[in-house]
């Protein structure tokens, strides 16, 4: 009964809205309705308001609206001919049948409209971490800068920052950035890269090479005779003070060991330590307190390679590229990778950062990968590492696959402090627009691979999906039961103005053919141009219907 409910919370409004659509638009330019039901067969309620009869009927899978004139060939009262639509205007007659699925295609404009209007705070464009190499370092932009312009465009979030760029690859950017409390330019090309969007299917992109978040001074030690690993530090510790001075980033950090003093190095440290409590694993940080002399010797570690980089005079080194934990027969695993180890390359290119290595993951996908690693105390390894590619379902169902390492690197991150949004009502418009045309692109990329045979009828969804959706859906929240309300609102727009008989595109595809030949077509045409599309239509829905059942009843 719940998930009754949910679907008919689901669909009820948007074949309402749909109709409406309908309803308003006749009314706009005096066409006669005669019926206004939402839902087929007999009438549960109905009542009159003026010419119109208003119906709610017991299957909830639809509705429609009664218009005079709406078939070439049915008879009209001479007092009503000036009301039927055949005899209106094309473009009346466009705007009456458009109406319904435009009526559908605002209901995501204004959801998400709504939606970020509701939004209080956002993630600033404060650039946390950079990779070593990436266009935004070769710009000289740096942990800390926030982006306040790009080519003269105000930026308000990290989103809009992302997005201005993302549609830019291999265009130099101008930016306006705020370093330090004064504002000065970089110029910027964005490297072009190709990530899949929701369907898949490889998408241009232009990349910095920047993230939001920010890595805690967590450090790794590869040199046990190192001072750190002599002074009681161990791969996973968290600096926060050297010489009674906090350090809050991994930037803090490397400060002191590209440039560590002389004298004595007085560090207070966090470890954690993991305690097992009846529902899982709590983790404490203890505090400790280290002491540590710089050594001022410099020496190449045997077996490395000229593109690593050179020991470190303390033998703190970020943590991030040492791995944390190995799973049990993953692809790590079998290729030798073992907690506590550091990767030094992948493919031979130098990294300092995971980003950078699962950057390389990805595109290298299930091909072998050589990775140069190193465990504490021992000289440098070379591996191959081939990642598997693994399928999972969604809370909806739906299949994807992912590239499975079974590696985790150490990295404490965080994101900046959320900040106030700027201009709610224009960034709610314009975070609307985009989401939604975002959508919209991604079905009609669905629909032309379908048309082309690149994608299968397969992934067609009947009502007994969307059923178990709306069920699913409600139990996440009202977010997510909205969300699949704008999605579905999209797809109701789209099927309806596909230029199939019996759909309201079928019918602006006979005005227009109607228009172009200057006469209706014949009665003989429009029904066999009916029948193909109403066995079109059910053809479809038996598919849709035959994979539902397979999805969610015999798993």
């Amino acid at each position: 009964m719940t998930k009754l409910l949910a679907f008919i919370l689901l669909i009820g409004p948007l074949i309402f809205i749909h109709e409406l659509g309908h309803l308003l638009a006749a009314k706009l330019v005096d066409v006669k309705v005669g019926r206004f039901s939402i839902g087929f067969g007999p009438p549960l309620l109905r009542w009159r308001m003026g010419e119109t009869e208003y119906c709610l009927a017991p299957i909830p899978l639809g509705g429609y609206v009664t218009l005079l004139g709406q078939h070439p060939h049915e008879e009209i009262p001479e007092a009503d001919r000036d009301r039927a639509l055949g005899n209106k205007p094309l473009w009346a007659r466009y705007l009456v049948l458009a109406a319904g699925p435009l009526a559908n295609l605002v209901v995501p404009l204004v959801f998400f409209f709504f939606y970020f209007l509701s939004v209080s705070a956002q993630p600033p464009p404060v650039i946390g971490t950079v990779l070593d190499g990436s266009a935004a370092a070769l710009a000289g932009l740096e942990p800390g800068d926030r982006v306040v312009e790009i080519d003269g465009e105000d930026v308000r979030s990290w989103k809009e920052m992302r997005t201005m760029v993302a549609d830019k690859p291999d265009v130099e950017l101008r930016i306006e950035i705020e370093k330090h409390g004064r504002r000065v330019e970089r110029f910027v090309t964005p490297r072009r890269s190709f990530l899949e969007n929701a369907l898949g299917v490889p998408e241009a992109r232009g990349m910095l090479g920047v993230y939001a978040h920010f890595y805690a001074p967590q450090i790794g030690i590869s040199d046990p005779e190192s001072p750190a690993y002599v002074g009681g530090l161990r791969t996973g510790d968290v600096i926060t003070s050297i010489n009674g001075e906090p350090v809050k980033t991994i930037e803090d950090l490397q400060t002191l060991v590209a440039d560590p003093p002389d004298s004595l190095v007085r560090l207070t440290y966090l470890r954690p330590r993991p305690t097992p409590f009846q529902f899982g694993t709590l983790l404490w940080f203890e505090s400790n307190h280290a002491q540590l002399l710089p050594r001022t010797e410099t020496r190449e570690r045997p077996g490395l390679r000229a593109t690593s980089d050179a020991p470190s005079p303390t033998g703190l080194l970020p943590a991030n590229t040492f791995i944390r934990a190995v799973e049990h027969d993953s692809p790590a695993a079998k290729a030798g990778l073992h907690p506590g180890d550091r990767v030094l390359e992948v493919n031979e290119q130098p990294v300092t950062r995971w980003e950078s290595v699962a950057s390389i993951l990805n595109r290298a996908k299930a091909e072998p990968v050589t990775m140069l690693v190193q465990s504490v105390g021992e000289e440098p390894r070379e591996l191959r590492v081939v990642q598997e590619l693994r399928t999972t379902e969604d809370i909806y169902k739906t299949e994807y696959t992912y590239l499975y390492l079974g590696a985790e690197p150490h990295g404490i991150s965080q994101a900046p402090a959320m900040e106030p949004v700027r201009g709610r009502f224009t960034y709610a418009a314009r975070a609307s627009w985009d989401e939604t045309t975002s959508m919209i692109t991604v079905m009609w990329t669905a629909l032309r691979q379908m048309l082309t045979g690149q994608r299968g009828v397969d992934e067609l969804s009947s009502v007994v999906g969307i059923f178990a959706f709306a069920g699913t859906a409600a139990e996440q929240g009202s977010t997510e039961f909205l969300t699949l309300m704008a999605l579905i609102s999209l797809n109701l727009a789209f099927v309806n103005l596909l230029p199939i008989p019996i759909l309201d595109g079928g019918h602006l595809l006979f005005f227009t053919i109607e228009a172009i030949r200057r006469k209706p077509l014949s009665q003989r045409a429009r029904e066999i141009a009916s029948g193909i599309g109403l066995t079109i239509i059910i053809v479809l829905m038996l598919i849709a219907l035959r994979n539902d059942i397979i999805k969610f009843w015999m798993d």
